[in-house]
């Protein structure tokens, strides 16, 4: 089932959103989100046993592999890995699995624009899925400015081949900060902010769509919906001593 992100000023469009969780039953946690004709899988492995040689006694080590959906690996994966895991390490309370591995595969199912965003967002459902503890939820926002100096959300491929600008913004719930940023192109300070600010309208709108589509999940089941983690509440998990 699709959702509109309706709740958002008329000049910000964005594509219809979906997710799936629980869909893989080899792992501790998955998800497919689909934005547009974007969709991403991710699978949550952990936290499982680590070799000693990569081992560290004081937090989990974060691994992340990115699977193309055509070919092999490109230098761009490489750069997508690196945002994973640079994005895993802020959220996920690592000094909770010490001498442990969280292990997380991404599979680029189609492109159409905005990848990273999407990729970021199935990242945080399949981490919420897996249970892994986290102090907070995560949203991926992706916007372009065209020549025209316009800015366009959620943009599709052609819209990001005819753009001078590109944004990925990450933004965290529990006090609606950005933890992530990447640009390419050219762009002015004052377009840069404005991007900045409108975005987390639109991270705002994904956290309610992360809250409904577990919400669905857990009503399925009764004997489950204590189960519902407490970033979904709305709580702010402290990170043990």
């Amino acid at each position: 089932e699709f959702r509109m992100l309706a709740a958002l000023e008329n000049s910000i469009r964005v594509r219809p959103i979906s997710s799936e969780l629980s869909i893989l039953g080899n792992c501790d946690g998955s998800a497919r989100v689909k934005q547009g004709n974007s969709s991403v899988m991710v699978g949550i492995w952990g936290p499982v046993e680590v070799k000693q040689s990569k081992e560290d006694p004081e937090k989990c080590v974060i691994e992340t592999t990115v699977k193309a959906a055509t070919g092999h690996g490109s230098p761009l994966d490489k750069m997508y890995e690196e945002a994973l895991r640079q994005t895993c390490e802020q959220i996920v309370i690592t000094s909770a699995h010490p001498r442990t591995c969280i292990q997380v595969i991404v599979q680029i199912e189609s492109e159409d624009g905005a990848i990273l965003a999407v990729m970021k967002n199935a990242l945080c459902l399949a981490l919420m899925d897996a249970g892994v503890p986290m102090r907070s939820m995560f949203a991926g926002v992706s916007c372009v400015q065209q020549e025209s100096g316009e800015l366009t959300w959620d943009p599709t491929a052609e819209e990001e081949e005819e753009s001078t600008a590109k944004y990925t913004f990450v933004y965290e719930n529990s006090k609606n900060n950005a933890i992530y940023v990447h640009c390419t192109g050219e762009s002015t300070i004052e377009q840069y902010v404005l991007a900045l600010q409108k975005s987390r309208q639109v991270a705002n709108e994904v956290f309610a769509f992360y809250r409904e589509s577990f919400e669905k999940l857990l009503r399925k089941d009764v004997k489950f919906q204590m189960l519902l983690p407490p970033i979904i509440k709305g709580e702010i998990l402290e990170e043990p001593e």
